[in-house]
């Protein structure tokens, strides 16, 4: 039938396939579809004191569900007029199963920042932690990190960052693999 030489150049093949895993799932991922922003802009023409914000759209799987059906929430940091916008603590997502923060870690100004986002999964404080540097670079329009669009417009009017770029002409969605983690990051 068929000769041992033949059999021995399959086995290689046979292992390899037989050491695939079972039931293998594809890594949870977490998408930002929009972000907004206001924050001071410093100079002779800027405001140094304004109500700042970020505010980020989000979908993301439903870990809880079988069937995995995909969920949208919003988040939203302020800082009232006066105070410096900066790293955040954890703070509950409109969706209060997802929560929200700009870890100190990951700041570096208000057009270079870290999001992270944190979705519980068990009783014991186990969850998806998805997280992604979003950066301003003008000088830079094919830097593939650049997902924010910022700009000052006119005399006297505060820094501006959406992810649509001018006039909402270049819509970006922000894609972030989520990671499973034994506990919410401090």
């Amino acid at each position: 039938m068929y000769k041992p030489s033949v059999l021995i150049s399959f086995l290689p093949i046979l292992s390899s396939a037989l050491a695939l895993p079972l039931d293998a799932r594809d890594a949870p991922v977490f998408n930002i579809t929009s972000l907004s922003a206001t924050f001071p802009y410093h100079g002779v023409y800027g405001v140094d004191s304004v109500n700042s914000f970020v505010d980020v759209a989000l979908s993301y799987p439903d870990a809880s569900s079988a069937s995995k059906p995909i969920l949208t929430t919003t988040c939203r940091v302020n800082w009232p007029a006066g105070t410096n916008p900066g790293p955040t603590a954890w703070t509950p997502c409109a969706n209060a199963a997802l929560q929200f923060r700009l870890p100190a870690d990951g700041w570096n100004s208000t057009t270079n920042f870290r999001a992270e986002f944190w979705e519980e999964l068990t009783p014991n404080g186990a969850g998806l932690d998805a997280t992604h540097y979003l950066t301003s670079d003008p000088g830079n329009p094919s830097d593939p990190n650049a997902y924010m669009f910022c700009i000052q417009m006119g005399k006297f009017n505060p820094l501006t960052c959406s992810l649509t770029g001018p006039m909402g002409e270049s819509a970006r969605t922000v894609v972030m693999s989520a990671t499973e983690e034994s506990a919410r990051p401090n």
